[in-house]
């Protein structure tokens, strides 16, 4: 296996996200959120650090099942939101990720990108039972017949909701933090 070293404060080895906003992306390694925050500011790094206090996971109830899940830092840094479409993912690491044999792969890193510069990043474990309602909503991806275009038509109806409707639609967790 090949390692990429990541540094806070140097560039980042991997693709780049054009768009602000936060990228779920499920890797050989597990679950990653980038998060693309442009002109990131010193009190929006520091309410980073402090990590969110509760999240939420949605499986919307649409032909083709979209997994969002929302993360609420505090301000200034704000609420972070991202989807996830198994189909665009490797059959090997989406596999190893639904392999509970070892136990539910609660893991989670966040890097927040400033352009191509790292600036921070965290891991932390989800609840477990996030992890479970994630893996079902994977599984039902898999199973259902539907195209990318189905896939960003639905996502789009996401879009019609802000972060405070989509976290109260889905179903929150504390952070093991603030339990």
């Amino acid at each position: 296996m090949k390692y990429k070293k990541i540094e806070v404060g140097k560039p980042w080895p991997g693709s780049i996200p054009a768009q602000e906003g936060a990228h779920l992306e499920l890797g050989a390694d597990g679950l990653a959120i980038l998060i693309q925050f442009p002109g990131l500011t010193r009190p929006e790094l520091r309410a980073f650090k402090k990590l969110f206090k509760r999240y939420s996971y949605l499986e919307t109830s649409t032909p083709a099942p979209i997994a969002v899940w929302v993360f609420e830092f505090p301000g200034p840094f704000g609420p972070v939101d991202a989807n996830f479409n198994a189909r665009a993912v490797r059959p090997e690491w989406i596999e190893n990720f639904l392999d509970v044999a070892e136990g539910v792969k609660n893991r989670l890193l966040i890097h927040v990108l400033d352009g191509n510069i790292l600036r921070a990043n965290k891991m932390i474990g989800l609840d477990p039972a996030a992890i479970e309602l994630f893996h079902v909503t994977i599984r039902k991806q898999l199973k259902t017949n539907y195209s990318q275009n189905d896939f960003n038509k639905y996502l789009a109806g996401t879009y019609q909701y802000d972060w405070k409707e989509l976290m109260q639609m889905g179903r929150i967790f504390k952070h093991a933090k603030w339990r």
